[in-house]
């Protein structure tokens, strides 16, 4: 059970190197390739991610035995990826790209928040 949240925060931490990077690279090189859209678009999946992995630490930290709560942690790193995969290269046209995958990761997401507020409320 330690290694699964040990997993989940150097994963989570991961997430936000990888926001500061491209946070980084949009202001300095992406700044004036990207159209207004774009630029949108990247920013959002950026605000995004940057939620989830301040989510993914918090919940980390506790280290709970709850198997709910390591299911919402799985459902946030798998709609993250898909959410923010789909857009990210729907932006650049990068490879494995499928529209359809977006809102289906976003909808992972929503799920896992609603379970978190049923894991705070069960006793085990």
């Amino acid at each position: 059970m330690k290694y699964f949240w040990q997993l989940n925060n150097s994963i989570a931490a991961l997430y936000g190197a990888i926001v500061v990077v491209l946070a980084a690279v949009l202001m300095h090189v992406w700044n004036t390739s990207l159209t207004a859209e774009h630029t949108a678009r990247v920013i959002s999946v950026l605000a995004i991610m940057a939620f989830h992995t301040l989510s993914l630490l918090a919940v980390g930290q506790h280290f709970s035995p709850a198997k709910l709560t390591k299911f919402v942690a799985v459902l946030w790193h798998l709609g993250l990826w898909l959410f923010v995969w789909t857009v990210l290269a729907g932006v650049f046209t990068l490879p494995f790209y499928y529209s359809q995958l977006a809102p289906i990761g976003g909808q992972l997401l929503i799920v896992a928040w609603l379970l978190l507020i049923v894991s705070a409320w069960r006793r085990r």
